[in-house]
Order: C-alpha cells, then structure tokens, then sequence
C-alpha cells in the first residue's frame, strides 16, 4: 500500500479499504463501506519511494479494528523496508534459481484442490483481467510467468506487511 501515494497511471489519489476513507495530501473524507467496497483495488505497482515509518504506523494501528472470530484479534504483523526488504528479496531470489516456486509444503492450500464451479470460472476469470489490463495475452506464456514471478517480489513495494496468526487459532481466524 502506498498510502496517500498516487497510482503511476491515472495519478489519482489511492483509496484505502481500512477505516473508510481516502486520504491525499490535502484532505481526508469519509466513505461508505459500499463505496469502499466497490472501489478497492489489488494493486500491482509501486511509486519508487519510502513510505514514511508514521504511515506504516498508522496503517497497523487502523488494521487492529479489523474483525476476527469472537473479537480475538490473533494476529502479529512483521514488516520489513529499506535494506532489510533487499536482503530479504535477495534471499528469495537466491533460492529461486534452484527452486522457482518454493518446496511446495505449505501449511495450508491456498486455493481448495478440485476446486468447483462457479469459484473455478471466477478465478480464472479473475486471472485473466488481471492479465489484460498488463497487456499480457494468455497464448503468452513467457510473459504471465514473468508477471506472475513478480510476485515474490512484492511488485516492487517498498514495504513488505506479512500477517500471521498463532498456530492454536488454526484456519477459523
């Protein structure tokens, strides 16, 4: 999130979902939880630029209102910028030149197995717009590989937010 930042192509002021509200430099207004709804964005590109640590602050402190199952709040954030994040990227590219997707062991499936109709269409198409709007057609396969790759790194945010939540909660929070 690059909070109070402005999107490279439409250098328009971002939306934050948390809170309800956008903020730009000026000014801050309240917002519908409709409207935050319907205007979220995934966002895959990054001004070149630090975000200040207030900021980061302030996003976390924001988060903690978030709901989860009988209002435990179990979670614990990591978060890492500057030269912390480029060894931290450097590592993860390290051990991509001899396993490019990892060992596969995750703790839990991030999408079901078999996953069924009418998820399987939404996700596909989710996929496929996502694509689109980079110009990547799907016949090309060498350019969704080096998009999707992006990924493990970050899309080049200066801040990397890893959320966590204690093993005894499981999967229910």
């Amino acid at each position: 999130i690059v909070c109070g930042g402005l999107h490279a192509e439409h250098q328009q002021p971002l939306r934050r979902q948390s809170r309800m509200w956008i903020r730009d430099s000026i000014k801050e207004e309240r917002m519908k939880v409709s409207e935050a709804l319907k205007t979220r964005i995934t966002c895959r590109a990054f001004l070149d630029r630090e975000v200040p640590e207030a900021t980061v602050r302030q996003i976390l402190e924001e988060a903690k209102y978030a709901p989860s199952g009988g209002n435990l709040q179990p979670w614990h954030a990591y978060v890492i910028t500057g030269e912390r994040l480029k060894e931290f990227l450097a590592i993860i590219a390290e051990k991509q030149k001899t396993n490019p997707f990892g060992d596969g062991d995750t703790e839990y499936d991030i999408y079901p197995k078999g996953l069924t109709e009418p998820y399987k269409a939404r996700r596909f198409k989710c996929g496929e717009d996502m694509y689109a709007t980079i110009g990547v057609p799907r016949e090309d396969k060498e350019g969704r590989m080096k998009q999707f790759m992006r990924n493990f790194t970050f899309f080049d945010a200066p801040v990397a937010m890893f959320f966590a939540i204690d093993r005894q909660m499981a999967l229910r929070q």
